[in-house]
């Protein structure tokens, strides 16, 4: 059984800038209808503001490998945001992988 079977509908959302007539930065989203699977994930441990934090990270497998880092994935009704380069698994050109971490209270992007 191939990887493509597991896949689910979701949404890769690509933030966009711009600046208003007044010269704030205004954000959008570029929305583009993906599939793609959750797989594993792994906690580690990082250090910010000089404490000691643990991150769970996921790896999202796609057939789609226009996603960089800091682009959103809505998959299941959670966004996640990717956190890494997209890599060609088995160098086969039918699926890569994408590390991403959950994220809430993002209002913009749902």
């Amino acid at each position: 059984m191939s990887i493509n079977s597991y896949y689910k509908d979701c949404v890769k959302k690509r933030p966009t800038h711009s600046i208003n007539t007044s010269g704030r930065d205004i954000i959008s989203y570029v929305s583009t209808d993906i599939q793609g699977y959750i797989g594993s994930q792994s906690d580690n441990q990082y250090i910010e503001a000089g404490k000691i934090t643990i991150k769970t990270r996921y790896k999202f497998f796609t057939n789609h490998f226009d996603i960089i880092e800091g682009d959103y994935i809505v998959y299941l009704g959670s966004t996640y945001e990717a956190v890494g380069d997209m890599k060609n698994t088995a160098n086969l050109n039918h699926h890569g992988r994408i590390y991403v971490q959950k994220v809430e209270n993002v209002k913009q992007v749902i």
